[in-house]
């Protein structure tokens, strides 16, 4: 939730000169000095620049400014401009959660949540999620009820999980969409259940979420809260695997082999096992093996075969070790080297 709103945050500059707003700052108007930080960050007017960016989101926080210090923290927490420091990003979002700014005090909750920059504390994680969640802020009420849910700081409490994530999900946020779709889905126990679950998965969706797009395909497979359409099951996986979705990407490329709501291509298959193996997919890194040993889709290449099941057995897939260590026979002294130095190589870079 940090990164969205830090991904948003430098889309707000104003479209007042840059050099007016840069006179009016020198003179320490902080208003000023926050826009025109917001300026730098985008690039408009000025060239970009995020440490000037962060030299004014400052001037403007020392001054008390609620968004500059929230933005500020997010500069500290993201490395933006500024050295990554969690502890002075804490600081930041402090000094303007204490003015009552929502964002600031969702950020401030998510790191003693996670115990970043500060010690770990629920209870204070929580007083600040719901300070947050009280003025209406989506992403607030969102951390709240996933507190709840957990039982982080609270009681576990699955009633009060599910009023504030349905608060969220109505204002619009993905995740709260995402995560209360899961709720309903978990302990649905009758049709009108499960059709509310798949309504949330499809807003989560059509929002962009990508476990949503997952989820909402296997609904579709499995015909629980929509009917079942294969067809429509695949073109949810289409959209969330070319976002890079390693999940969707490893389904995709099996329904490929089997013509499950998509034409039969084995070879696209390969493609889409491929990707999500270089993702971290475990199922696809022991599907690439086998189609490389087996030339399903592929041409036979015994040394990719050998590499893909050794890092599948460094992430301790089941059965990957035994598949791996039954193909050192057909493999030469150097193709083996090869193989296990590939391994070594993608294992060390992820």
């Amino acid at each position: 939730m940090k990164k969205r709103f830090f991904k948003n945050l430098f889309k707000h500059g104003n479209k007042h000169q840059a050099s007016e707003l840069k006179g009016k700052a020198v003179k320490g108007d902080p208003e000023s000095q926050y826009q025109l930080a917001l300026l730098y960050s985008i690039g408009q007017g000025v060239t970009q620049d995020y440490v000037e960016a962060g030299r004014w989101f400052k001037a403007a926080g020392e001054y008390g400014h609620p968004e500059a210090q929230n933005a500020l923290g997010l500069c500290y927490d993201h490395g933006t401009g500024v050295k990554r420091d969690p502890a002075k990003a804490v600081q930041w979002y402090a000094r303007a959660a204490e003015q009552g700014h929502p964002s600031a005090q969702n950020n401030l909750g998510l790191s003693y949540n996670s115990g970043d920059g500060v010690s770990r504390d629920f209870s204070e994680s929580v007083k600040w999620f719901r300070a947050a969640a009280d003025q209406g802020y989506a992403d607030g009420q969102f951390s709240l009820g996933l507190a709840y849910y957990r039982g982080e700081g609270v009681e576990q409490n699955y009633t009060k999980a599910m009023k504030w994530l349905h608060k969220s999900a109505e204002q619009g946020n993905s995740d709260a969409q995402y995560r209360l779709a899961r709720v309903l889905y978990k302990f649905a126990e009758n049709r009108a259940a499960y059709r509310e679950a798949a309504k949330w998965f499809k807003q989560a969706a059509e929002n962009s979420n990508l476990d949503a797009q997952f989820n909402l395909a296997m609904c579709y497979t499995d015909g629980k809260g929509v009917p079942e359409n294969m067809v429509e099951a695949a073109n949810w996986l289409e959209r969330a695997a070319e976002a890079g979705h390693a999940k969707s990407l490893y389904e995709l490329g099996r329904r490929h082999f089997t013509g499950l709501g998509t034409l039969k291509n084995e070879q696209e298959g390969v493609r889409y096992f491929r990707v999500a193996a270089e993702q971290g997919s475990l199922q696809a890194m022991l599907q690439i093996a086998r189609c490389y040993r087996d030339a399903q889709g592929t041409s036979k290449d015994i040394v990719r075969a050998y590499r893909w099941f050794s890092v599948a057995a460094e992430y301790k897939a089941k059965n990957a070790t035994g598949e791996r260590d039954a193909l050192e026979n057909e493999l030469s002294r150097e193709e083996l080297a090869k193989a296990k130095r590939k391994a070594e190589e993608f294992i060390e870079n992820h």
